[in-house]
C-alpha cells in the first residue's frame, strides 16, 4: 500500500509496551555527511569532501533500520548531506520497502536524479522533500554556493510532479525579505508542489556563522522529545539532525533498542520537553496575535501552565505517573497545533510541516482545544 504525507499522519500513541519518552515514531538515516552543494547555511557543515565520517556500510543501515521496525518504527527519512551520493542508495530505498516501512521519504537537494529512483518512487509511494531558497536562480546558487543548481533542482522538482511523486519544499529565510520569499512560495505553488512552506535558519553547523550566534538548545523546534530520532553516518544517534551537540549513544557500539530505551536519550527529551517544548507552548498561548481572550482563553492557559509546573516540578525519586502525564497530555493536543518541523513528521492538520525548523506560530491553534 502506498502511504503519502497526509495518509502516514501523526502517531498519538507511541509503540507498544513503551512509554512517551522511550519510544521511536520516526527515523532519519543520514546516508551520508557528502553533499555536491555548499549552502552557506547548512546545519551539517556538509559539502563535496565532508565524508571523512560516512563510516556506515550498507549492511549497518540495513541493520539499523530492520532493528527500528523492531521497535515498532514506521516511518523513515533518508537525509545527508546529499542521501543520493551514497552509491548504496537505491538499495537502501528498496530495503526500507522490503522491510514495510509505511512511509519513506528521500530529503534531497534534487540535483541529481536518475530514471530508476522516479520509476521506483512511482511504483512504491516514495516521497520527496527539498529545498528552494529563490526564483531567481541567481539568488538561489548564492546560497548554495553552487552555480546551475537551481536549474536542476528545478527540473528535477518537474519530474516529480509530474510523475504524480509526493513531494514537498520549502525556502528558507536567509536574508531575503519578505517579498522575496512569498514570490519563492508562490512560485512554488504554481510549479504544481502541493505542500510549501518557509522557515527560519537555525544557529546549527554553519547557520551559527549566519546568525552570528553559538548552537544552542533553544535554537531546536522542540519537537523532538516525542519518539523521533537520528543516526548519522558515523553511527551517532542524536534527538534529531539539528542536535548534533547532543549525541545519546552509537549504533555501532549499542543496539537502537537500547539507546532508545536508554536513559540518555530518555533525560534528552525530557530536557527538550521542559526547556524548549513547553516554553513555546506557553509563548504562543499568550500572545502574539491571538483572537479575543475570553475568560475561555484564559481559563485554559492557566490550565495549561497549570501542566507546566506539575511537569517540571518532577524529583529526581519521582513516581510512576508523575514524569510521563504532562508528556503524554503534551503528544496528544499540542502536537496537532504545532507539527514538527525539519519534515520529520508528515502531518494532517495546518500549518503544514516546513522543510526545515521554524519557530512555532503563534496563531496556529490553541492546544488546550
Amino acid at each position: 500500500m502506498h502511504v503519502s504525507h497526509v495518509d502516514a499522519g501523526l502517531d498519538r500513541t507511541p509503540a507498544a509496551g513503551l512509554p512517551v519518552t522511550t519510544s521511536l515514531d520516526f527515523l532519519w538515516l543520514e546516508l551520508t555527511n557528502r553533499c555536491n552543494l555548499r549552502c552557506v547555511h547548512c546545519y551539517t557543515d556538509s559539502h563535496p569532501h565532508a565524508g571523512d565520517r560516512d563510516i556506515l556500510t550498507a549492511r549497518d543501515y540495513d541493520d539499523v533500520m530492520r532493528q527500528a521496525y523492531d521497535l515498532g518504527c514506521r516511518k523513515l527519512q533518508f537525509i545527508g548531506g546529499e542521501p543520493q551520493l551514497n552509491r548504496n542508495f537505491h538499495k537502501l530505498l528498496v530495503t526500507a520497502k522490503t522491510i514495510g516501512f509505511d512511509f519513506i521519504e528521500v530529503f534531497s537537494n534534487l540535483t541529481q536524479l536518475d530514471d530508476e529512483t522516479v520509476c521506483y518512487a512511482v511504483q512504491n509511494g516514495i516521497c520527496f522533500a527539498t529545498s528552494v531558497y529563490s526564483d531567481e536562480a541567481g539568488a538561489h546558487d548564492a546560497i548554495t554556493q553552487v552555480k546551475s543548481s537551481h536549474a536542476r533542482t528545478i527540473r528535477n522538482l518537474k519530474r516529480l510532479i509530474d510523475r504524480g511523486i509526493e513531494t514537498r519544499a520549502a525556502t528558507i529565510v536567509i536574508d531575503q525579505d519578505r517579498t522575496a520569499v512569498e514570490r519563492t512560495v508562490q512560485f512554488l505553488q504554481e510549479l504544481g508542489v502541493g505542500r510549501v512552506r518557509s522557515s527560519q535558519t537555525r544557529e546549527f553547523g554553519r547557520g551559527e556563522q549566519v546568525l552570528s550566534r553559538p548552537a544552542r538548545l533553544e535554537g531546536l523546534c522542540g519537537h523532538c522529545w516525542s519518539g523521533k530520532l537520528c543516526v548519522a553516518p558515523d553511527g551517532v544517534a542524536y534527538p534529531c539532525v539539528m542536535a548534533r551537540h547532543w549525541p545519546v549513544g552509537n549504533v555501532l557500539e549499542t543496539p537502537l533498542g537500547d539507546i532508545v530505551a536508554g536513559r540518555s536519550l530518555e533525560a534528552m527529551r525530557e530536557t527538550i520537553f521542559e526547556s524548549v517544548w513547553l516554553p513555546k507552548i506557553e509563548a504562543s498561548k499568550s500572545g502574539g496575535g491571538k483572537k479575543d481572550k475570553s475568560k475561555k482563553d484564559k481559563g485554559k492557559k492557566d490550565k495549561g501552565k497549570k501542566d507546566k509546573d506539575t511537569g517540571k516540578g518532577k524529583g529526581k525519586g519521582k513516581g510512576k505517573g508523575e514524569s510521563k502525564q504532562p508528556l503524554g497530555d503534551a503528544k496528544t493536543k499540542a502536537e496537532e497545533c504545532f507539527p514538527c518541523p525539519q519534515s520529520c513528521v508528515p502531518d494532517t492538520v495546518p500549518p503544514k510541516c516546513p522543510q526545515s525548523c521554524v519557530p512555532f506560530p503563534a496563531t496556529a491553534c490553541d492546544p488546550g482545544d
